[in-house]
């Protein structure tokens, strides 16, 4: 399931699901940031994709990537070049001869910049360990920064799509978010469980479907559809209307919603 299938899954998910949240009982700007926070849960589990939408919002694009990769190889060769010809006994000004370690240093920035997913997931983990080690932060923190330092590492559909994965990020959001105070840590936390469970039974239409991390042998994929294909589309249009009638439904009066129902059934 491509973005646009899994974001339409995910809000409809989450609309027919607000009525049923405590949290939503809260602040008035709290159904927002939760249909919000789903819709971004819906995207998350493909940050191990090297090129989806959620790893292209912390990337250069990849006509960008190519072009800093080849920048930062000539960079590094004009260095290397400045250095070494005055070793082979041709003269250099002495200012050229100083710069070698600036081109280099340009070079490494152009290739740390074609890498950029890769630093951003690494540097955000290793701060999210650092604070739960140095301000005993809630253990979901640990477990985010341990899911950020292995992503790169990672295969697209790996461990971060399997059942147990959401199972264990699901129990440390939902015990963040009842012990905050905050409506938004809240909404939030809810949002983004909801968001990526969606995103699992998504993925289970297509052909590829998602795996278990307790048996390679356990894999459920359902082939209904293919990604971007007419099925999925439906699907999705599907699902923006029931998000509407869901939320149509929850800015209701309850006075007006039993008088629905009962003129429904009579």
């Amino acid at each position: 399931m491509n973005k646009a299938g899994h974001v339409a899954l995910g809000v409809a998910v989450g609309s027919g699901l607000l009525s049923l949240l405590p949290q939503m009982d809260g602040h008035m700007a709290s159904p927002i940031v939760y249909i919000l926070a789903v819709a971004v849960g819906s995207l998350a589990p493909d940050l191990d994709h090297k090129t989806s939408t959620a790893s292209n919002l912390i990337q250069l694009s990849t006509q960008n990537r190519r072009m800093a990769q080849s920048l930062g190889l000539l960079l590094l060769l004009i260095a290397a070049a400045i250095w070494g010809l005055p070793r082979l006994g041709l003269d250099l000004d002495n200012v050229w001869a100083m710069s070698a370690p600036l081109w280099a240093a340009a070079g490494v920035l152009c290739l740390l910049l074609a890498k950029l997913r890769s630093l951003v997931l690494l540097g955000v983990g290793a701060l999210l360990l650092a604070a739960y080690a140095m301000y005993d932060w809630h253990w979901i923190t640990a477990f985010a920064g341990g899911a950020l330092l292995i992503l790169p590492m990672v295969k697209h559909r790996g461990i971060i799509h399997t059942p147990e994965f959401a199972l264990a990020l699901s129990i440390g959001a939902f015990s963040f978010g009842q012990q905050s105070d905050l409506w938004m840590v809240q909404a939030i936390s809810m949002g983004l469980i909801v968001g990526w469970w969606a995103h699992l039974i998504g993925d289970l239409f297509g052909r590829e479907g998602i795996g278990s991390l307790i048996s390679k042998k356990i894999h459920v994929a359902l082939r209904l559809f293919d990604n971007g294909g007419t099925g999925e589309r439906l699907l999705s249009g599907l699902c923006w209307g029931i998000s509407i009638v869901c939320w149509i439904v929850f800015i209701m009066p309850e006075d007006w919603r039993m008088e629905a129902f009962l003129s429904s059934i009579l």
